[in-house]
């Protein structure tokens, strides 16, 4: 998502959209949390009115004409009676170094016998240009009076390097002092609250923005990214719905929440609307619908994308590129993603990821890891995603050596307390059969969340240890961490296996608060662990009550039945399950046959067959 930019002059009502220009490259994200810039970048220079082109021509040299930084201290004399405000405000806008604005700031002490307001308001803003937040301050804290425009530059200027705290207790120190917030504060402010989550604070200002008539592209703008990166979704569409004229900021700005929230079809259906209303898409904007297609499998509509907009308008752009790997590896399409791969003339740390994530996501560990290395002798940097993704690489291909490779610069790195890699370890080292290493990593962890927890006791249950693995669900709800539907159905695993019917109970009881209930993994798992514990009637009762079933529910409710000797109430849900349109596969009717002995099965039962299971 883009935060609005708009370059600020007086008079007030001038706004220009511009797309912030930043000295360091882009960076892709689970860095990109989302395509959402902020804070503005806020130029608060102002002029009374305009100084003509000669004399700001012939000024100029003032500028550039000596490389010492404090030639301008010694040798403003000669121009003094050449300048006014008008001109220096200017200078000050025409600066690019911080060198150039305290050159500047010596001849205004020169030249300006009484402070003027709008002049010191562009001395503030070209400091926070340049992240000279201690001069803009002095500036700032000097000057005799005061208007909107120098509270917002100066929060500006905090809120741009990240002193949110500063930035908001000036913002409420400018309204204590009876200044009235203009529609560039507010701008300023809601993008402070989406940078905090503040979500309480951005709708207080949304208010004032309604009941002050604020409004215009610029501050709509900045409302739909606020309300998207709070994550409240309906509040976005309604900021959306009522701009009476839309960007392409606006259109990503919701084109990209969607994509982040797992509302993938309605990203793909804004992106044709905004298609059909003529709106041409950045770059960002196709990033986040190929993240979309990607999420939702769509390949088609990456395909048509990738042919009629990126080859034509964004062939050498490397986020693009990224993102097209990473759409076709979610696709499946492991092939077509290593094409777009190797065609790429200029890949990032976020390009490598994708390729070998796709890799080790599509079952080719050992590509993945072939891939890893090459990254390692080309020294590319590994972030966070590339160490997760080549450890499940590893898990998958039961390659302890390489695992534990990665481990030890994990380790070297400093990069062991993130809570995504030692659940990643702990999975990693379950898959190699290693749990007394995955124990350990647990253990070292500073915090862990329901995916280490559930990674340890999905672990230690698939290798026969249930009894420990039920006593990490303890530990873990000591912690107060919440089970998903993950982590009960492993529970539920390790309770079946042990037959420890009150443990199972316990856990059903759980579950029956819960929105896990129905899960179908979860009732399936309940069905097993009922069955193999001898108490069918529970067991069909679960079946029974489930909103949807699967293959695995309608096997373990049918094995359930023949493993304890009811097999006429198996075979009459299996010409349930046949009649409902689902195959009895091989390993029901083996299992079926094994232990009800000669009984006959007809592949060809009528409906009349289908009895309900009582």
């Amino acid at each position: 998502m883009l935060a609005p930019q708009i370059t600020l002059f007086q008079p007030p009502s001038l706004f220009t959209i511009r797309r912030s220009q930043s000295p360091e490259p882009r960076k892709n994200s689970k860095t990109w949390k989302s395509n959402c810039k902020s804070p503005t970048n806020f130029l608060c220079f102002s002029l009374k009115t305009s100084s003509s082109t000669t004399e700001f021509s012939n000024s100029c040299k003032f500028l550039s004409s000596h490389k010492n930084p404090d030639a301008g201290f010694l040798n403003v004399q000669p121009i003094v009676g050449h300048v006014n405000a008008n001109l220096l405000a200017f200078w000050l806008q025409s600066c690019c170094t911080v060198r150039e604005v305290r050159r500047v700031h010596a001849v205004v002490f020169k030249c300006l016998d009484n402070s003027v307001t709008y002049v010191n308001n562009n001395l503030i803003s070209a400091y926070s240009r340049f992240g000279k937040l201690v001069e803009a301050r002095k500036v700032f804290d000097k000057m005799p009076e005061r208007n909107v425009v120098s509270w917002t530059a100066v929060v500006n200027g905090y809120s741009r390097y990240g002193f949110d705290d500063e930035a908001l207790r000036l913002f409420d120190d400018c309204i204590e002092n009876g200044v009235r917030a203009n529609g560039k504060t507010f701008v300023c402010v809601l993008n402070l609250c989406s940078k905090r989550l503040d979500f309480e604070l951005g709708r207080q200002i949304h208010a004032c923005i309604v009941k002050d008539n604020w409004r215009n592209l610029i501050v709509d703008s900045a409302l739909v990214c606020f309300y998207a990166q709070c994550g409240d979704l309906s509040g976005a569409f309604h900021a959306f719905d009522q701009m009476p004229e839309r960007d392409v900021v606006c259109w990503t700005t919701m084109i990209t929440a969607c994509s982040q929230q797992g509302r993938g079809t309605e990203a793909l259906s804004m992106f044709s609307q905004m298609m059909f209303n003529t709106s041409s898409p950045n770059e960002f904007t196709v990033c986040s619908v190929l993240k979309a297609c990607g999420e939702e499998k769509a390949l088609e509509f990456g395909k048509q994308l990738h042919g009629a907009i990126i080859k034509k308008m964004f062939k050498e752009d490397v986020f693009i590129g990224t993102s097209l790997v990473g759409m076709y590896a979610k696709c499946g399409e492991i092939l077509d993603s290593r094409k777009v791969f190797d065609g790429m003339k200029k890949r990032n740390t976020v390009t490598w990821t994708s390729i070998i994530a796709g890799y080790a996501r599509n079952g080719q560990g050992e590509e993945a890891i072939s891939l890893f290395r090459v990254m390692k002798r080309r020294k590319i940097f590994a972030n966070n995603l590339t160490v997760v993704s080549i450890l499940r690489a590893c898990g998958s291909t039961r390659n302890l050596l390489m695992g534990k490779e990665v481990h030890a610069q994990i380790m070297k790195n400093s990069m062991q307390s993130n809570i995504y890699i030692g659940s990643t370890l702990v999975w990693f080292y379950c898959k190699c059969e290693e749990h007394p290493f995955a124990s350990k990593v647990l253990q070292n962890m500073p915090l862990r969340d329901v995916v280490s927890w559930t990674a340890i006791i999905s672990g230690y249950t698939s290798l026969g240890h249930e009894p420990e693995a039920l006593e990490f669900l303890k530990e873990m709800l000591e912690e107060g961490v919440e089970p998903n539907p993950f982590t009960y159905s492993s529970a539920l695993k390790a309770c079946a296996h042990l037959e420890a019917i009150l443990q199972g109970k316990l856990i059903h009881s759980s579950v029956n608060k819960t929105l896990a209930l129905s899960n179908v993994f979860v009732g399936s798992a309940l069905i097993n662990m009922y069955a193999k514990c001898g108490y069918v009637s529970e067991a069909i009762q679960v079946f029974d009550s489930m909103p949807q079933r699967n293959l695995v529910s309608w096997k373990a409710m049918i094995v359930g039945y023949a493993r304890n000797g009811l097999c006429g109430e198996a075979l009459k849900l299996m010409y349930r399950m046949q009649a409902e349109g689902i195959e009895v596969d091989d390993y029901i009717l083996t299992t079926v046959l094994s232990a009800c002995g000669d009984v006959e099965w007809n592949m060809e039962s009528s409906s009349d067959h289908c009895l309900q299971s009582s």
